[in-house]
């Protein structure tokens, strides 16, 4: 079974193809490029790379969310088209799940963390493993209420995400030894763990199509709650004067 992996969600642009066996092929692309420009593109590149064309997929796993709201829509978009297309199955694979499935092994919990913005942080709890289990649900929550959370627990924490470089030092001073991090490139989130993740759901019968495939952008917008605000005060909601 031959899966494909897309990542837009952060703000690494991912793109890997896996089988049962091993990773076939993983392109990570890190620059000031809006990800719509190089999705659809790399996943060409990767393709053409491995000899392989789009009929010979079997499924398409995507970063569902949380993460931007506009990379979440693209990678979405991007899924749906081609299962639509190719009339493959599709897994929405959370993104704070892949990155603590790209480490199994440690002795601890993994905390995912990124950049929610307005003084948050999407996060989730989990322990770790090839498919690492919920201790939290995914979630936006300010930085103080989960350190505050973790301080009771006993395990060392590992925290991983885009949030990590933001927010290091208050991480370190709050949990102490505790605190684990990993380095800057072992804390993206990668499009190979996102299909490994797919890949399981798939094979389980768990797979959607791309009708009924949602994300998980876990709180609403900045834009949705400016409108419903606005709304809420009897305007239409709409930026205008007329």
């Amino acid at each position: 079974m031959r899966v494909l992996g897309i990542d837009s969600a952060t703000l690494v642009c991912s793109v890997a193809l896996v089988s049962e066996e091993k990773t076939l092929a993983e392109y990570n692309l890190q620059v000031k490029k809006t990800h719509s420009e190089r999705l659809l593109p790399l996943i060409a590149a990767m393709l053409r790379d491995t000899g392989l064309k789009p009929a010979d997929l079997d499924g398409v796993a995507v970063a569902a969310g949380p993460g931007s709201f506009t990379g979440v829509r693209i990678g979405m978009v991007t899924a749906k088209s081609l299962g639509q297309a190719l009339a493959v199955p599709l897994a929405g694979v959370s993104t704070l799940q892949a990155l603590a499935a790209q480490h199994p092994h440690f002795p601890g919990v993994v905390c995912p963390i990124l950049d929610a913005r307005r003084d948050q942080v999407y996060n989730a709890v989990f322990l770790p493993g090839e498919l690492p289990e919920h201790i939290q649900k995914e979630r936006a929550l300010a930085l103080g209420e989960l350190l505050a959370e973790l301080k009771d627990g006993e395990k060392d924490v590992l925290f991983v995400g885009d949030a990590v470089p933001l927010h290091r030092e208050t991480i370190a001073d709050a949990l102490g030894r505790r605190a684990c991090f990993m380095p800057p490139e072992s804390s993206v989130c990668r499009a190979a763990a996102v299909a490994r993740l797919g890949l399981k759901e798939l094979q389980a019968g768990g797979g959607r199509t791309w009708r009924d495939l949602e994300p998980q952008y876990v709180r609403r917008s900045e834009a949705e709650v400016k409108y419903l605000a606005r709304k809420k005060q009897g305007g239409t909601g709409l930026d205008c004067d007329n």
